[in-house]
């Protein structure tokens, strides 16, 4: 349970957020102001925006609650609150002009480290798949290994929505054993061709969306399921308003916020659904998993190129073809347009990195606490530093 003085921090917070967000929208145009800051609301009007006339107000009163923060009762809010007042802060100086760096906004916003992957944490994955395809049966350099893999567990682009609905089913099911099911509240599944997302998660529509331009294996879509629904993204904004609705959750909690310090978590926790769920069946599982860490941790990288190092989209292209196994074009034309999207370039990092924070964790948590743990991480935002506070 969560003290009152902290639900009425979260509360605050929330509301100056949504001032923030609202004075945020005023500035852009077309789809851009259609997401926003805070892309996902679901206080459905119940908690007042903080009315934000300028950049310089809200970093005054963001000061004045992180100084509030430290009052908290709870030693992960007490942390969680105060990086996500600088994160808020540093989002407003970027808007002032005042924080244009690439590393400062990684650092800054997700409060994470701002170093892209290197060359040998690239071939440390490679060479964990290479061991892991060879053990079963896989012949060939590393390429022509992914190669007939992707072609042996591929799912053709009109069968996708088909298997999708398929491993709702099963993940919901799963699911229901470590977690409190929306009763009724249900996800359904729709396909995009070219987004440049491999699939985004629609919790007002209840909906996954699914690109289809890249390749997609059927484990693939066992992760993105796990991720973006069940026990991910959807459960995720399930919980944390139904725990609102009954008065233990905090307000700030209603807001996913783009840029933050809980975005890292927040895709840890989704990338790391297929575990807590205890769906991890075979090989082919474990490749896909590696596979995907790569893929993650590669467009740190390539959003360095493009932003930091100035690099040519052709010459950035060109690197990431060398490194993506499997996936195709479509996926490498998919993260150039993520990371060309300048209010999600440095959000990037929060899939890689969010991945080392949660698993972490995870690893070291004994099964009779992960009822314990699942409360902790579900209940609460969290940064990567405050979840390492479990325990």
């Amino acid at each position: 349970m969560l003290s009152d003085l902290t639900l009425r921090f979260g509360e605050a917070l929330c509301a100056l957020t949504l001032g923030i967000d609202a004075l945020y929208r005023k500035e852009l145009s077309g789809e851009d102001a259609l997401e926003g800051l805070a892309v996902i609301d679901m206080s459905k009007g119940k908690i007042p925006a903080t009315k934000v006339e300028s950049y310089a107000q809200a970093r005054g009163a963001l000061a004045e609650l992180a100084a509030k923060a430290f009052a908290l009762p709870e030693p992960d809010r007490r942390l969680y609150y105060a990086q996500a007042c600088i994160s808020l802060d540093s989002f407003c100086a970027s808007r002032q002009g005042l924080l244009d760096d690439m590393s400062s906004q990684v650092g800054m916003f997700l409060h994470v480290n701002p170093a892209p992957i290197s060359t040998l944490e690239i071939e440390s994955y490679m060479g964990s798949i290479h061991e892991l395809l060879t053990g079963m049966g896989y012949a060939g350099d590393i390429r022509k290994q992914c190669a007939a893999w992707d072609e042996k567990n591929k799912v053709p682009a009109d069968e996708v929505q088909g298997v999708m609905d398929e491993l709702m089913a099963i993940a919901r099911e799963r699911t229901g054993n470590i977690l409190d099911l929306p009763e009724g509240d249900y996800y359904g599944c729709e396909t995009v061709d070219g987004a440049p997302y491999n699939a985004r998660s629609d919790f007002h529509r209840r909906k996954v969306v699914i690109n289809i331009a890249p390749t997609l294996t059927r484990q693939a879509l066992k992760h993105l399921v796990c991720h973006e629904c069940y026990p991910g993204h959807f459960m995720q904004f399930s919980l944390r308003q139904r725990l609102f609705e009954r008065g233990v959750a905090a307000a700030d909690g209603l807001l996913s916020v783009v840029n933050h310090s809980s975005s890292s978590t927040f895709e840890g926790i989704a990338d790391a659904g297929i575990e807590f769920i205890d769906w991890v069946e075979d090989d082919d599982d474990r490749v896909s998993a590696l596979l995907s860490g790569l893929k993650a941790a590669l467009g740190t990288a390539t959003s360095y190129q493009y932003h930091v190092q100035k690099k040519p989209d052709a010459q950035v292209e060109a690197w990431l073809r060398q490194y993506a196994l499997v996936g195709g074009e479509g996926w490498i034309k998919g993260r150039m347009g993520f990371i060309k999207d300048t209010s999600r370039s440095a959000l990037i990092w929060s899939y890689w990195r969010g991945d080392q924070g949660v698993f972490d964790v995870w690893h070291r948590v004994e099964k009779a606490d992960r009822p314990q743990f699942f409360d902790y991480i579900y209940g609460r935002l969290h940064t990567v530093q405050s979840m390492q506070l479990f325990r």
